[in-house]
C-alpha cells in the first residue's frame, strides 16, 4: 500500500511541477511552439513567392524575345524592367538580349551603352564576356593597347584564352602586322 501511495505521490508532485513550470513559463512555451509551426510554413510561404516571382520574370522574358523577333518594340521595354528588377540570371539574359537584339540592328553605340551600363554585377565571367563584345564592337577603331589589355592574364580571366587570342591574331592581320600575327598563331597552336 504504501508503495502505492509513494507511486500517486510522486505522481502528483510531477504534474504539479509541469503545471508549475507551464505558469511561470507560459509565454515562453506559446512562443516557443508558435516558432515551431509559424517559422516553416513561413519560409516555404516566401520560398513559393520567390519562385512564382522568378516565373513571371521568365515568362515576361520570353514573351519579350517573342515580341522582339516580330519587331515590336515593346519587347525592349520588357527586357529594360527586367533588367532593373529581375534577378542576377534573368538580368544577364536580358542585358545580353538587348546588346544582341541592338548589335542585329546595327546600333552599336546602343549596344555598347548597354554593357558599359552593366558593371554592376560581380560575376567575372559575365564582366569578361562584356570586354570581349566591347572590342567586339569597337573593333575597326580599337587600338593595340586595348587588344593587349583584354588578352592579358588577369586574376579569374582566363575562361576565354583562345577567343582572345583570335582576337589579337585579327587585330594584328587587320593592321598588316604580319609577324606579331604569326607569334601569335604560334602559341595557341
Amino acid at each position: 500500500m504504501s508503495n502505492e501511495l509513494e507511486t500517486q505521490i510522486e505522481d502528483d508532485l510531477l504534474k504539479d511541477k509541469v503545471l508549475n513550470f507551464f505558469k511561470k513559463n507560459k509565454i515562453l512555451v506559446i512562443t516557443l511552439v508558435l516558432i515551431l509551426i509559424v517559422l516553416p510554413i513561413s519560409i516555404q510561404v516566401i520560398f513559393f513567392y520567390n519562385d512564382k516571382k522568378q516565373e513571371r520574370f521568365i515568362s515576361k522574358y520570353i514573351e519579350a524575345e517573342i515580341l522582339l523577333d516580330n519587331n515590336d518594340n515593346k519587347g525592349i521595354d520588357i527586357l529594360n524592367t527586367i533588367k532593373e528588377k529581375g534577378n542576377a540570371t534573368i538580368k544577364l539574359l536580358a542585358i545580353s538580349k538587348l546588346a544582341e537584339h541592338y548589335i542585329n540592328n546595327n546600333q552599336k553605340k546602343k549596344a555598347l551603352e548597354i554593357l558599359n551600363n552593366t558593371n554592376v554585377f560581380n560575376d567575372n565571367m559575365f564582366i569578361e564576356i562584356s570586354e570581349i563584345k566591347k572590342v567586339i564592337l569597337n573593333f575597326d577603331r580599337i587600338n593595340e593597347n586595348e587588344i593587349l589589355n583584354l588578352t592579358k592574364n588577369k586574376k579569374n580571366k582566363d575562361n576565354f584564352k583562345l577567343l582572345k587570342a583570335k582576337l589579337l591574331y585579327d587585330y594584328y592581320i587587320k593592321s598588316n602586322q604580319l609577324e606579331k600575327a604569326k607569334q601569335v598563331q604560334k602559341n595557341f597552336k
